[in-house]
């Protein structure tokens, strides 16, 4: 059985954009991307009953570690809309009342967090799967892990990965460091583009070993080599930044602590919730019969805050 690690934000993201744009709670408020991703998660725990899975959350870009390494880190995204910020904190409460372990911080972002909890809790008895449409989070893969985005049914294993980016998982911050990532607003290096980046992790294997051959890539077999060797040497600095921005952290040490089994639901805060956002009839019946049906053990714990944190449901 897999450990799931779920990246929030992508499913929330894809909520918020789905088909019930106009949707609001009892207060008025917007509420599809919540209602959306509770959708999600009723998927999951129906279609793969994981008895083993934590979601991850994004908390801010501004205050991301990364914007400290370079300024201009994901500085083309506009910030979330006020509508969408207060729902995450819905999904979120949503999800550890269901006994579902949550983690965030204010520092880390949820790539480093998955990370580190497939450090510290993966092994050949419990591989991974990563729920996510990110492509950085393909480097985390090892031979018995998958990455899935879930909602489009595209699962990917080691060997697939391989295929599709042209180097393996563990190379893939490299590649990106070479090649930049206009999602993330990485610069990555003129004149390297995929295959080129491909080429020249296949033949040296790291960016370390790559800069101490520096002086035998204009002579290597491809069209403008000469011209992409001037480059690498020209942008060195930024292959330190861009190495630094894409690799992502695994040893984000209050991730060992976290209780990956899922614990006891709290089907009274859970009805209260569909109540307040006004789900319809076949959500309710669904979920009642899910949560009457479930048997969950143990006890949910949260990482980043504690019991007496909890969000509200809805405000004042």
């Amino acid at each position: 059985m897999h450990l799931f690690l779920v990246d929030s934000s992508i499913f929330i993201y894809r909520a918020w954009f789905g088909p019930e744009r106009d949707r609001v709670n009892l207060l008025q408020q917007p509420d599809q991307a919540f209602v959306g991703f509770s959708d999600f998660v009723y998927r999951l725990l129906t279609e793969q009953a994981p008895s083993q899975l934590v979601f991850a959350f994004d908390e801010s870009r501004s205050s991301s570690w990364r914007k400290s390494v370079y300024s201009e880190y994901k500085a083309n995204r506009k910030p979330a809309p006020e509508g969408l910020r207060r729902q995450f904190a819905w999904c979120r409460q949503w999800t550890e009342s269901l006994g579902i372990s949550c983690v965030s911080s204010h520092e880390w972002e949820a790539d480093d967090l998955i990370g580190s909890l497939h450090h510290y809790h993966s092994s050949a008895q419990r591989p991974v799967a990563i729920l996510t449409a990110d492509k950085d989070l393909a480097q985390l893969i090892g031979e018995q892990d998958l990455w899935w985005s879930y909602l489009d049914n595209v699962r990917l294993d080691y060997r697939a990965i391989c295929r599709k980016f042209g180097v393996r998982p563990d190379q893939i911050a490299e590649q990106l460091a070479l090649t930049g990532d206009k999602v993330d607003n990485i610069p990555g290096i003129p004149e390297v583009g995929l295959k080129t980046a491909s080429r020249l992790l296949k033949k040296y294997d790291t960016l370390e070993n790559l800069r101490l051959h520096l002086d035998e890539v204009g002579k290597m077999k491809f069209r403008y080599a000469a011209s992409v060797q001037r480059s690498l040497i020209e942008h060195q600095a930024m292959l330190d930044i861009g190495l630094k921005l894409t690799r992502i952290n695994r040893q984000v040490a209050e991730m060992q602590k976290v209780e990956v089994t899922r614990g006891r639901a709290q089907p009274d805060l859970l009805e209260q919730m569909m109540r307040e956002h006004a789900f319809d009839s076949p959500r309710l019946e669904r979920w009642r019969r899910y949560l009457s049906e479930s048997c969950v053990l143990s006890t949910s714990q949260s990482t980043s805050q504690s019991s007496g944190e909890s969000l509200q449901l809805l405000e004042d």
